[in-house]
């Protein structure tokens, strides 16, 4: 009776063991098998991000040789127009009277303005004049031409010391920060723009702030290929970009770039 009882303990043992270690092979397979999956997708993950970012490269190397096409045939074509126009209105102007010499001057004047207009947008979109002045330098110059049009106050401030950023992700940081102030032109109706850099190496934050219209934040990332154009870019360098705007309260555009993150 004893031996038989020995002999169904052993065989629960043998049992509960066996169920034990098919257990523990299970849940081994299902952790190695979910561990797989994670690799899995965390392998899709990058390639897919290595993808958009080659894609995203491919863009803006693409959108920086339209520019600088762009820019050479406003400078050689449209302004040479323009300077044989004004050759032309100069040359009129002795045999004219004083009144016509009067709309002369006013013509020129307005051909002036025009030759100066087209200089700073040839100069704003060119990558190799962004790449001379440093994105700071070109976001001052944006700044000025705005101011030129004294449609709106300006507002510019800066702390701390500038520090060496790579050329290509210059070009990105200006070209949100272009891409910021195209927006309140085109669509803030603000009358006063404030513009801060503080500079804390490795980081750089840049906020502008306007005193517009604003907008509803909520659907910002659904609406506006403005908006869609900075978020990629700034995902590009890699950056924080900030949006804080409500209707009728103005908008605040932030962007925090590290050095040593990118």
């Amino acid at each position: 009776m004893q031996d038989h009882l020995s002999e169904v303990a052993l065989i629960l043992i043998g049992s509960t063991l066996i169920i034990l270690v098919l257990t523990g092979l299970i849940v081994i397979s299902l952790f190695i098998n979910q561990k797989r999956k994670y690799r899995y997708r965390q392998e899709k993950f990058e390639m897919r991000t290595n993808f958009d970012e080659a894609l995203l490269r491919s863009h803006i190397e693409i959108q920086s040789q339209a520019f600088e096409s762009i820019s050479r045939e406003l400078h050689d074509n449209v302004g040479t127009l323009i300077s044989i126009a004004m050759v032309h209105i100069r040359s009129m102007e002795g045999d004219a009277d004083e009144h016509k010499r009067l709309k002369i001057t006013e013509v020129d004047g307005l051909l002036n303005e025009a030759m100066g207009t087209l200089r700073d947008i040839s100069r704003s979109i060119n990558p190799e004049n962004i790449q001379r002045l440093g994105w700071q330098g070109s976001f001052i110059a944006e700044l000025h031409s705005i101011r030129k049009t004294n449609l709106f106050v300006i507002h510019y401030s800066e702390e701390g010391a500038p520090f060496q950023i790579e050329v290509r992700k210059q070009v990105i940081i200006f070209r949100i920060l272009q891409e910021t102030l195209n927006n309140i032109v085109k669509h803030s109706n603000a009358n006063h723009i404030h513009a801060h850099i503080a500079f804390a190496e490795p980081e750089v934050m840049i906020s502008v702030q306007d005193d517009g219209r604003g907008f509803d934040k909520k659907p910002v990332d659904i609406q506006g290929a403005g908006i869609k154009n900075m978020l990629t870019r700034a995902r590009m360098l890699p950056a924080a970009l900030g949006i804080e705007s409500s209707p009728e309260a103005g908008t605040l555009i932030t962007l925090s770039y590290r050095e040593d993150l990118a």
